[in-house]
Order: C-alpha cells, then structure tokens, then sequence
C-alpha cells in the first residue's frame, strides 16, 4: 500500500472490524493518487474470511484468481456508464451471498453515469442490503448528483505533499528524479514513476528533445511527428513548463527599477500567450480529424521563441 494511504486503509479497515463501516463509500480522489490499490486491499478485507485479507482463506485465493462471486465489478465498453449496468448491480446485491459473507460492488469514475443510471443507483444506495458494501470512485465530485453524494460516505485521497513523493520516488526507482518531472504529472508519484517505464512516452527523453530543439539539433516538425500519439500529455508538460517560464519572468520583473519594469513585463506576455496557447491546443487535438502534428509544431515554434526570450 503507499504511504499516504495506508492509514486511511488502516481506519476502513478498523471500522469494518467493529462493523461501523457505511455501506456505501465515495472515494474521491486525486487523479493518480493510487485509489485502485486501496479499494483492491479494502475489497480483500471485506471478502476474507477473517476480513483481515489474509491471502490464505478461500475467498481471497478466488479473489486473487478475479472469479470472487461476491464481487461485482462495473466495467463499460463505452464512454459512459449506461443505466443497463446499474441494473445488472440492482439485482446483483438482492441475491443471496454465495459464500455466505460479504457482497461487494466496485464503480470506478461514477461520473461517466448517465442521469438514468445515477437514477438507478440512487434506489440502490437508498435501500441498502445487510452485508453489501457499494464502494464508488471519482475524480470529479462537482458533475455527481447531490442525491447520490447525500447517502454515501465521502473519504477524501488527496496526493502527498511534493517532499513526501520524492522521498517514495527514490526508495522506488535509482532514475535521475526532478520536482519538475512530479509537476509533469500533475503531482502524482505513481504516473511519474510509470513513465520512467513507458517506451511510448517518458518525461525525461521529452525535456532532452526539448533542449535539443532549443540547441538546434532537432526541429519542430521531427519533434511534433516523434510526439502526436501523445499529444495531449506532451501538450500539458509544454504547459507546465510555459508557466514555471512566466513566473520566472514575472519574478524577475518584480526586482527591476520601475524605468525598465514596463518593458520587461512586455516580454512576459510572450510567455502568457504561450499559457495560452497549449491550453488552447489542447481543447484542438480533441477534435476528429485533427492535425495532432501541425498543432504541436506551432506550439513548439512558440516554446523555443519564448524561452530564447527567457
């Protein structure tokens, strides 16, 4: 379990001993904050014999073997969750235990629901089973009903403070590791340490490219051709190092005489505009049919133009 989550687990997991637990639970969390690992460790609690996730017992063997029939996981084949599978969850916790202990449903991002599958899930959650526990996750509370957040217990998972991930970082990996590269990933430790792994895309060959754009030893169009199968990651780090490009900026400006302040803030625009401009772009390469490349060659135009500024 990581770290800053492990005594959350700990606390579900003493209540469920005590049998305080709520029956239904609304995991709301920080993107890449390791929530999956913590409902998997709470759901093997739940379904062992001992609830303690002994890993011996039968229950935890078929859990870990994926063919518990205690447990029922919401997958969908489409960008929603449709109300046809909130059904199928409506029966599912009206039958009789199999195993004779707990019965256990996973909705992972409720916020994908159709407002007749919220409906639906609404009558489930307002008529709760004896031994049946709904857990449910998002990352966005503000697009859920307020009908459904009403009746479930809200456990917030935020991501650890900055030092905290570098620390687990460096127990994890013996990689070269930045604050930068954590900011890349919005914060998220996990994700980070995942791109050290992933050939398709990683961090740190992405600032190597982008120096070696800015030293000319590549150009925008190789870059954006090497880079447009994942354009909208790539399009967020030229964000986030656009922005760390304006504060400097706005920071040097502060410390200058006021005759030259004006003149300096002037070129802090560049950078706004560059701000801009991914955010921009961003929205673009969600469009079908786009040019991912061409969109990513003018970023990157814009990116050398504002840093040789800087």
């Amino acid at each position: 379990m990581y770290p800053w989550l492990a005594s959350t687990l700990a606390q579900l997991k003493q209540r469920l001993g005590q049998q305080l637990l709520h029956h239904g639970l609304l995991f709301i969390a920080d993107k890449g904050v390791g929530e999956h690992q913590l409902i998997d460790q709470l759901v093997k609690s739940l379904l062992c014999a001992t609830k303690d996730a002994c890993g011996t017992c039968k229950a935890c063997k078929l859990f870990e073997a994926k063919s518990h029939p205690d447990m029922h996981y919401v997958v969908s084949d489409k960008p929603s969750i449709g109300v046809d599978l909130i059904r199928q969850v409506s029966q599912f916790v009206t039958t009789t235990s199999q195993m004779l202990g707990n019965k256990v449903v996973i909705i992972e991002n409720i916020d994908l629901m159709t407002e007749a599958a919220s409906n639906s899930l609404l009558k489930t959650l307002e008529e709760p089973n004896q031994n049946t526990y709904i857990l449910l996750t998002t990352t966005k509370p503000n697009s859920l009903l307020a009908t459904i957040t009403s009746r479930c217990e809200k456990i917030r998972l935020i991501l650890p403070c900055t030092d905290d991930s570098m620390t687990w970082l460096a127990s994890q990996t013996e990689s070269p590791l930045s604050k930068e590269g954590l900011l890349a990933f919005s914060g998220s430790a996990i994700d980070y340490l995942s791109s050290m792994n992933n050939d398709g895309v990683n961090y740190g060959v992405f600032c190597d490219d982008l120096e070696s754009l800015l030293q000319g030893r590549t150009n925008e169009l190789l870059l954006a051709e090497k880079n447009k199968a994942h354009a909208s990651l790539v399009l967020l780090w030229t964000y986030q190092k656009a922005v760390l490009i304006y504060k400097k900026q706005m920071e040097d400006v502060s410390k200058l005489p006021a005759d030259n302040a004006i003149s300096n803030l002037q070129r802090t625009q560049y950078a706004e505009c560059l701000v801009f401009d991914c955010q921009q772009a961003n929205k673009k390469i969600a469009q079908a049919g786009i040019n991912k490349s061409l969109i990513l060659q003018q970023i990157f135009h814009k990116f050398k133009q504002v840093s040789l500024i800087h």
